[in-house]
């Protein structure tokens, strides 16, 4: 309880300014630094105190559920949403929020009431009326939403995930050809729509099309998701229906190296090796599937088959007992064990199952066929079932992604942003690493050695080891917060004195700049370089700040407002990157071997599309430490953007080597451009 006091109260005696009050904008606005920086936790935090402080305001209880919502804390996102609406109903985003979180526990029909209160203030919003479209489907109210995507598209007719959704409608519906007709306009529109082609692929291959369109559609899609599992085994599945067995075994290894645990690759291309009587191998990859498994009776049935065929006999029946015994009335399973029963000398025991088998035949009636292609039981036609090619589900890939009003509802399928290609980020000055903690010095691979550094942490003038890396962790408990508020407050003591040392000032600012609040790490670091002039790490670390005070300044959802104009925030921003280079550059002429700094400046560079003046800096970075892995990515990144593909490769094979396995994903985007 004492702990929590005092965090409390280091963390309002940190926002004081001189007149007493607490500065309730400036928390605001580091608290959507720590939003906009996905660090939801501490963003809590300063969303809090603003609570306690001014209780009427309804922006910190929005900007709390938006941190809840994120954390996936949805009936606390609710909670938070609905206060703000009571204080101030005409907040769009809060009735976005709760109507999203709402929608993501199932509770569609108050989601649409959000999103149509949503509406009433942003009236015809693309993202408001599709999320609603999709609760109104899910709560199956099919003939209101189909209003409503008529609506949407009516509005925006060239909005491809309008087609998309409405696509799902109508399948839900079993109308497949009005389904295929709005795929196709989605793909007339953008035919990058990896939704879109999936969904076809699938209907086409269902619905007896032409399954040379089928996987023409999944060859597409896999361009664009190439990590995507479930698209390479059902085209695996295609390509076996089309008698490309080595297309399949190819898409099925494909995806077993990148996933050793696939259980539905691994199963696939056992039955694939029988088929071209591999049988080792074939055996190999059931028993890795019953290893993870072991009650996988498929599995069991074909490694009986193969057991048989190899004559152990007794691994065989031990098998074709599991399966009899889990499916008492599967006809071939008895079939199966006659055959083995025959094989190792067992005539009355061979006999006794082919009756057995003979009397289930004679006494099956064929059940209705079922849509699921995992789902088997003992009255359907178990043996097709027991021999068959599995898919795998690909509702991730064929559900309509949501849309959102506001950037930071992240949206439920987020996997999908791994298929992309991300900048390497720049490097930092932290307390932390991500997968260690200022107490646990493991995992200390993503940093890097820089002498200026060292020699800060060998005169142990700061409370923590200081490191240099481009991996941050974001605080997952209020111990680790807690300790840096409480850090600022020593410091304030000390910096008290008459004659304050720059380091402290340094000190301070490195906790400021943990916690997100750059504003303050700027002024602190200004004061610093006042002492102080020629402190490398200090105009590093600077840099650092501004850099992240204008990367969450862009992603402000609110900054282009009635006062402030585009032309404005541009200027500005100029402006950040103006002092970003020139701290930058002080830090170099400083510390001429500081290889982070030229990195940094490379990939800010290339952020403003200055691909010359990136590649020069990643040179003199890569000149200095040859071993800087996302210099070589990012470089290799700019001389893909300039045409330049040799030299891109070189340098992404490079990365991949130094253990940056996206290098590779990038690799495969070069070779099919």
């Amino acid at each position: 309880m004492k702990t929590g006091l005092l965090s409390l109260l280091i963390l309002i005696t940190s926002f004081l300014p001189a007149h007493g009050q607490l500065n309730t904008d400036r928390v605001l606005t580091v608290g959507r630094n720590a939003l906009y920086f996905e660090d939801y936790v501490l963003s809590i935090q300063y969303f809090n105190q603003v609570i306690r402080t001014k209780p009427y305001m309804a922006q910190p209880y929005l900007l709390r559920a938006l941190a809840k919502y994120n954390l996936d804390d949805f009936e606390g996102a609710i909670a938070d949403a609905t206060l703000a609406i009571e204080r101030n109903p005409f907040l769009p985003d809060a009735w976005e929020v709760r109507g999203v979180s709402r929608q993501c526990i199932g509770d569609n029909r108050s989601a649409i009431t959000d999103y149509a209160g949503a509406l009433q203030l942003l009236p015809h919003n693309r993202h408001l009326l599709f999320n609603m479209a999709i609760a109104q489907s899910e709560s199956s109210d099919y003939e209101a939403a189909d209003s409503t995507f008529a609506e949407l598209i009516r509005l925006y007719p060239r909005f491809d995930n309008a087609y998309v959704g409405r696509a799902q409608l109508h399948l839900t519906r079993g109308d497949t050809l009005a389904a295929n007709a709005d795929l196709t306009r989605a793909l007339e529109i953008n035919a990058n729509s990896s939704q879109a082609l999936v969904m076809r692929s699938v209907i086409t291959a269902q619905t007896g099309g032409d399954l040379h369109d089928a996987l023409a559609d999944m060859d597409q899609a896999i361009r664009l998701q190439p990590a995507r599992t479930p698209l390479r085994i059902n085209r695996a599945v295609i390509r076996y229906r089309l008698d490309d067995i080595n297309g399949a075994l190819e898409d099925f290894s494909h995806v077993i190296e990148s996933d050793p645990m696939n259980t539905t690759a691994l199963y696939n291309r056992a039955l694939l090796r029988a088929e071209l009587n591999d049988n080792d191998r074939a055996l190999d990859d059931l028993n890795r599937v019953l290893a993870i498994t072991p009650d996988d009776h498929r599995a069991l049935y074909n490694r009986a088959v193969i057991l048989a065929e190899k004559r152990d006999t007794d691994a065989a029946l031990a098998d074709a007992d599991a399966v009899i015994a889990a499916y008492p009335d599967l006809d071939a399973a008895y079939s199966l064990r006659a055959h083995i029963h025959q094989l190792a000398g067992h005539t009355a025991q061979a006999r006794n199952d082919s009756r057995k088998a003979q009397a289930l035949m004679a006494a099956y009636k064929p059940a209705e066929k079922t849509d699921s292609g995992d789902s088997y039981t003992p009255a359907d036609n178990v043996t097709a079932r027991f021999t068959a090619l599995l898919t795998q589900s690909t509702d991730s890939d064929t559900e309509p992604d949501q849309q959102f009003n506001n950037s930071s509802i992240r949206g439920r399928v987020q996997d999908h942003r791994g298929d992309g290609i991300d900048l390497q980020p720049i490097y930092t000055l932290s307390y932390y690493v991500e997968g260690t903690t200022a107490e646990n010095n493991g995992m200390l691979d993503r940093t890097v050695y820089v002498r200026d550094v060292a020699d800060i942490n060998d005169a142990r003038t700061l409370r923590y080891a200081v490191y240099m890396t481009n991996a941050l962790p974001a605080f997952t408990r209020d111990e680790e917060i807690n300790r840096h508020f409480e850090s600022i407050q020593r410091y304030g003591s000390i910096l008290s004195a008459p004659s304050p040392r720059a380091i402290d000032y340094f000190g301070r600012a490195m906790d400021y700049v943990t916690i997100r609040n750059y504003a303050a790490a700027i002024e602190d670091l200004d004061k610093a370089l006042a002492v102080t002039p020629d402190f490398a790490m200090a105009y590093f670390l600077r840099s650092v700040a501004r850099y992240r005070q204008l990367e969450a300044r862009k992603g402000t959802t609110d900054e282009v407002n009635e006062s402030v104009n585009e032309q404005t925030i541009n200027a500005r921003n100029r402006i950040a990157v103006e002092m970003i280079l020139s701290d930058l550059d002080r830090a170099t002429e400083y510390s001429p071997r500081l290889a982070p700094a030229y990195f940094n400046r490379g990939t800010l560079l290339l952020q403003m599309h200055d691909y010359a003046g990136a590649i020069d800096a990643f040179n003199k970075a890569i000149e200095i430490d040859p071993t800087l892995a996302p210099a070589y990515f990012n470089r290799g990144y700019a001389h893909f953007s300039t045409g330049n593909r040799d030299a891109a490769t070189a340098d992404i094979s490079r990365a991949g080597q130094l253990g940056i396995h996206t290098g590779y994903s990038l690799l495969k985007r070069m070779q099919r451009q």
